[in-house]
């Protein structure tokens, strides 16, 4: 039965089909409908319904579009309205030339103090024309807390400063070797520091061109080793920067600050950097950005005491 009705209705629509088309479309929506939720309702579409909805649908569209246009209209006009500012040309112009006047005119005093802060940027990437230098004294050997070493700890540090600072290095050593045991080491260490020996070097360096001079040495008998004090006290250092570091195991700076400036005459020392021995050996990576902070510190120490004597 449902099978003929619907066959029924099928042939129903096709015969209103070009008739009615929008009447066709809303019978066939409500017949599913009718289908889906298993309802009857009226299927039929009286034509005077359809025609006061499309009238209804029209007057709503009319009104909205005559709304929109006057609102635009009003807003135009309020715009319109505002009043004008006549500008000249010639006050956008002397405008222009004050705002350049006032921007090219430069503080004395900061400007000097740019120069100063880009110098030390310079010095800290290793880009600045100032030529370093990197003297050390390492030893390879055994060693207390590290064993028996091929690279000596100081020269790793030495090495990665270098690096850093695009410098020069040059190894500060005795003209003899010495002993690669430690304690046959240490008793020679003894001997020459209780004479307060100056050991003749190996190799010498004209310092002259350099502006900046780092020194590193091991702590040997809670003191730098005596050829260090060779390099030291021969050299003349007047206008030069001292950028001392060591490595130990324990000792810690040893107050090499103090005897490097006793020692270089006339020279400015800066603060040091100390390291363990054994971080240079088993955790060499940890050096750069030591390194780096530690330059980095000096760089903002300095640049405090220029604002400082600006002021």
């Amino acid at each position: 039965m449902r099978i003929s009705m619907d066959f029924q209705e099928s042939i129903k629509n096709k015969r209103n089909k070009n008739k009615r088309p929008w009447i066709n479309i809303l019978i066939k929506i409500r017949h599913y409908r009718c289908r889906i939720i298993q309802k009857p309702v009226m299927t039929g579409f009286k034509g005077g319904n359809m025609r006061s909805l499309i009238l209804r649908i029209v007057l709503i569209l009319s009104f909205f579009c005559f709304y929109c246009s006057a609102t635009a209209e009003d807003s135009l006009s309020a715009a319109g309205s505002a009043p004008a500012v006549n500008v000249s040309s010639e006050e956008v112009s002397s405008v222009s030339s004050d705002k350049t006047a006032s921007d090219n005119k430069e503080d004395p005093v900061d400007d000097e103090l740019k120069r100063e802060i880009q110098a030390i940027r310079k010095s800290l990437h290793g880009t600045e024309r100032k030529k370093v230098l990197v003297a050390y004294f390492s030893r390879t050997g055994e060693n207390p807390g590290v064993g028996t070493i091929s690279v000596g700890n100081t020269f790793i540090v030495a090495k990665e400063i270098a690096r850093q600072t695009r410098g020069t290095l040059f190894e500060i050593r005795a003209e003899y070797e010495y002993p690669a045991d430690y304690k046959q080491c240490l008793k020679v260490a003894e001997k020459e520091k209780a004479a307060k020996a100056r050991p003749k070097l190996a190799e010498t360096v004209d310092i002259t061109p350099y502006d900046e001079i780092y020194i590193g040495s091991p702590v040997w008998l809670e003191d730098m080793p005596m050829p260090v004090y060779t390099f030291l006290e021969s050299m003349d250092f007047s206008g030069k920067v001292i950028r001392p570091f060591n490595t130990h195991e324990g000792s810690g700076e040893a107050m090499f600050e103090d005897k490097i400036a006793a020692a270089a005459k006339n020279a400015e020392v800066k603060p040091m950097l100390s390291v363990r021995g054994a971080i240079t050996q088993y955790e060499s990576v940890k050096l750069p950005s030591a390194i780096k902070t530690w330059r980095t510190k000096e760089a903002i120490k300095r640049s405090q005491e220029i604002i400082d004597s600006l002021n």
